[in-house]
């Protein structure tokens, strides 16, 4: 018997452990399959059977928090231009990711399943370590580069920027891009800098504040063209 409940004892440690260390990570959702009617059915069954449903081509259900959301798109149905459109993209954790897309601008909606409460989110969507604030990326149609934002987990903004450093001097240029961003186990976000121009190496930047202003740092000179 003693054997018996050692080995649930450990069996549990284990799977507390397990799940602890999974919530220090951060959690990323994405909508980088999209488009595909038949591919969001195989996500729908796969990761959110019950959960999701297509009520119709153009309305997505999700159970979140007690409660039926809706989602509908906005017609002209058969614009190619034409207005919102919403599409399951990913569950995970507790998490739904929903992309919303229309000719101005590519971005999506958090769900947080436990309270049902819908937030601004993006094509991209990375929560914190922590769970206590969450990164997002959406395209703007026609814009070099994303729009990326810092929510905390309410939906509350705090932050938002370009993925990319604007130039010092000249208007509208960038000094150098931004990619590979991630949440530091810290809380911070990082990113890696590459000058626009130039054949600098690429550095480590973080989103820091300063007198009351969010910035970048270490700044570097980048080489004009």
């Amino acid at each position: 018997m003693n054997k018996v409940i050692r080995l649930a004892g450990a069996m549990l440690l284990a799977t507390v452990s397990a799940t602890a260390h999974a919530a220090s990570l951060p959690l990323d959702l994405d909508c980088s399959d999209n488009g595909n009617p038949a591919k969001e059915a195989a996500r729908i069954k796969t990761a959110a059977p019950g959960v999701v449903t297509r009520a119709s081509k153009h309305v997505l259900k999700v159970l979140a928090g007690g409660k039926t959301l809706s989602f509908a798109d906005e017609p002209p149905y058969d614009d190619p231009n034409g207005n919102m459109r919403y599409e399951f993209c990913a569950r995970k954790e507790g998490f739904i990711l929903v992309r919303a897309e229309d000719i101005y601008l590519s971005t999506g909606k958090l769900i947080n399943e436990a309270t049902g409460a819908v937030t601004d989110g993006g094509e991209r969507v990375t929560l914190s370590p922590d769970r206590r604030a969450y990164f997002t990326s959406s395209q703007p149609d026609g814009l070099d580069g994303s729009v990326w934002a810092i929510h905390a987990l309410n939906g509350h903004q705090s932050w938002e920027g370009y993925s990319f450093i604007s130039h010092p001097v000249k208007a509208g240029h960038m000094a150098a891009t931004l990619s590979d961003e991630r949440w530091e186990a810290n809380g911070e976000l990082s990113a890696q800098a590459t000058c626009f121009y130039g054949k600098s190496a690429p550095w480590r930047v973080k989103l820091v504040k300063s007198d009351g202003a969010w910035d970048w740092r270490p700044r570097r000179t980048c080489p004009d063209a």
